[in-house]
């Protein structure tokens, strides 16, 4: 099962690695771009509108993708049901993540997300029977501590949505372990389009809701975010709201590209890297830099995911070969 990008159908292309690693660096770098465009409407519109409309843009282009990658017969799949749950699971993750993006900074909300490979790691006992070291338990706990750090529980900067981020990726690990099943018989163009589809649904029924059942007071903030009712937008911002979508399909066929001509194991780490564009674009777009205690345990979630990453490496070495130990966040969306 391919797990990089989720496809046992879609075998690696080959072993460039600087290619591979470009590939991913510039697709992490076009997919920040989206969570600078959503946070800075986050004041503006609700999280549902953006979901809903971005999903309107990305569907029909990854459908043409579908065609270029595995074929439009590949739709036809055997298991709707689990496709559902794991777009399910990945709305949750990204209505989290952007109702995150509202109230705390973008690179604390990014470091906190990047917990997601410790929490698959951990989910990957109970859900797929995998054996897990005390080496790479030991590499979970250090990446949780570093998520300590960030939080500082009794300190007056905790603030409640930066919980938010790791909701996201709790939320994506049940997402992962879904596609990892689903990507022995289903490519991850398949799965990306059923889940883009799934969110214009799942964010109209929240639009849905949000006008049934409106919550005084709530302008502001992560809670403004989520049940503020939608608003005609200008055309800069409907132009900033379209450019989300064709991010999505952009970008996530770069990740794949680059999941394809590299072994992923040897790719995987360089998602870290997302981190040195989520503080470049935090400075020039809102004039922020993450403080000491958010460097510190950033490197240490990043130090730590590298390290189980590393460790599933070696313990599985014939198994992993060409393929990645999780599924990034971005191609699977």
């Amino acid at each position: 099962m391919a797990k990089g990008t989720g496809s046992a159908a879609v075998p690696v292309a080959g072993n460039d690695t600087v290619k591979a690693v470009t590939f991913l660096v510039a697709g992490l770098f076009i997919f920040s771009f989206q969570d600078v465009i959503v946070k800075l409407l986050s004041g503006t519109f609700p999280v549902h509108q953006l979901v809903v409309i971005r999903g309107l843009i990305a569907t029909p282009l990854i459908f043409l993708y579908v065609h270029y990658d595995s074929g439009f017969q590949t739709l036809s799949v055997k298991r709707p049901l689990a496709h559902f749950l794991r777009s399910l699971c990945m709305f949750v993750s990204y209505i989290s993540f952007y109702l995150a993006l509202a109230a705390i900074p973008l690179t604390t909300a990014v470091a906190l997300y990047f917990t997601a490979p410790l929490i698959i790691t951990a989910l990957s006992i109970p859900m797929l029977g995998e054996h897990v070291g005390w080496r790479r338990w030991l590499g979970v706990l250090f990446g949780f501590c570093g998520v300590i750090v960030i939080l500082r529980p009794g300190g007056d900067a905790l603030h409640w949505a930066a919980l938010l981020p790791i909701l996201a990726a709790a939320s994506y690990g049940f997402a992962q372990m879904l596609g990892r099943r689903l990507g022995a018989t289903d490519s991850a163009s398949v799965m990306s389009f059923y889940s883009q589809i799934a969110f214009v649904y799942l964010g109209g029924a929240m639009a849905l809701g949000a006008g049934l059942w409106p919550i005084e007071g709530a302008s502001d903030g992560a809670v403004g975010f989520l049940v503020r009712e939608w608003t005609m937008p200008s055309l800069l911002e409907l132009a900033m709201i379209f450019t989300t979508g064709f991010i999505a399909a952009i970008g996530f066929v770069l990740l794949t590209q680059a999941y394809r001509v590299g072994e992923a194991n040897k790719v995987a780490p360089f998602e870290y890297t997302v981190m040195i564009w989520a503080m470049l674009l935090s400075f020039i777009f809102f004039g922020t830099l993450p403080d000491m205690y958010t460097l510190i345990g950033a490197a240490m979630i990043t130090a730590s995911g590298i390290y189980v990453l590393s460790r599933e490496r070696t313990n599985k070495e014939s198994e992993l070969k060409g393929r990645g130990p999780y599924q990034t966040r971005y191609a699977m969306k």
